[in-house]
């Protein structure tokens, strides 16, 4: 398969997982269409041709034309130049490598992360919160990110990869809308008794089983084992990054009893004990390693001589034969 094919098929997975819906991403992308239509000068020549097709400014290919045969993908979470040189080490040893599949974004789609933050007013939609209610706050949120990361020194993966001659892509709001899809079938949907029971059904996935093995099991952030759960949603898996701490209070108004989290900040925290909602803490690498085995399942169909070396948090679990 090659590059350019696996990165699109990659993005239609994701579209078909967004909590935002089919019909609402297409009619984005048409706008979108139509605005770069009518830039001209310098806009016309700045304006980035990839947002007519792919909504998730954070996934793109970073290296590699697009046309390369791609097979055996070396794929982990965090993938910087140190994984760039152990990649050309293990070429030196013999190991094939056609592709490094990075899921944090770095390069360009790091830069662009501000700009898929608005599928968190979606996912709050989902839920009951009003979309101005959750829009209000995340504008200085994503002004905040933005800023951040525009300061950072954004190109050096995307340099070494380059120099050591290895196509390489982000793929980051794709396989997160594939785990929130995942884990509000699997886990959001049932009943429980209590949070110790969540904490038990999250140990029934194999890669948060994986990884309390290791240590870094699901915990409960705020509330306790015995606490009632109430309303239990997954607002937190996609979307960039967290959204604003003022996420907490709206979500609590909407009737939330539970939030299931990768990670959780601390003001979050703050927030979720002054507005006693339970929140659980669902350990981040296991949720992405979720997310990135969904899409390679998905793609396996496809491409069945496609093959993994597992690095940087990674960890292949396959949900297919």
């Amino acid at each position: 398969m090659k590059l350019k094919t696996f990165f699109q098929r990659a993005v239609e997975i994701g579209i078909s997982a967004d909590p935002r819906g089919k019909t609402l991403v297409a009619k984005m992308l048409r706008k979108e269409q139509e605005r770069q239509k009518k830039l001209e000068g310098k806009e016309k020549e700045l304006a980035d041709e990839e947002r007519t097709w792919n909504p998730y400014a954070d996934s793109r290919i970073i290296n590699g034309t697009g046309e390369e045969e791609v097979r055996h993908f070396m794929v982990g979470i965090d993938i910087e130049t140190q994984e760039i040189l152990l990649a050309d080490r293990l070429r030196e040893r013999g190991e094939t490598i056609d592709c490094i599949f990075i899921h944090h974004p770095e390069g360009r789609p790091l830069a662009d992360l501000g700009h898929v933050m608005s599928i968190q007013i979606d996912v709050l939609g989902c839920i009951g919160v009003p979309e101005n209610q959750a829009e209000w706050p995340l504008g200085p949120r994503i002004d905040r990110i933005h800023r951040s990361i525009h300061a950072d020194n954004l190109f050096r993966t995307e340099r070494a990869a380059e120099l050591l001659n290895f196509p390489a892509f982000c793929c980051h709001t794709v396989t997160d809308n594939l785990v929130y899809q995942f884990i509000e079938k699997t886990i959001c949907k049932k009943k429980y008794d209590d949070c110790g029971e969540i904490l038990n059904t999250l140990l029934d996935i194999p890669e948060y089983a994986y990884y309390a093995k290791k240590g870094n099991p699901p915990i409960i952030v705020n509330g306790n084992r015995a606490g009632r759960p109430g309303k239990i949603v997954a607002s937190e898996f996609t979307g960039g990054t967290n959204g604003p701490e003022e996420f907490i209070e709206k979500q609590a108004h909407a009737g939330v009893g539970t939030i299931l989290s990768m990670h959780v900040t601390e003001k979050s925290l703050e927030e979720a004990k002054k507005h006693h909602v339970n929140m659980v803490q669902c350990s981040h690498m296991a949720s992405d390693a979720i997310g990135i085995n969904l899409l390679l399942d998905r793609l396996q169909k496809e491409e069945k001589r496609l093959t993994t070396l597992d690095v940087s948090g990674f960890v292949r679990i396959a949900r297919t034969k």
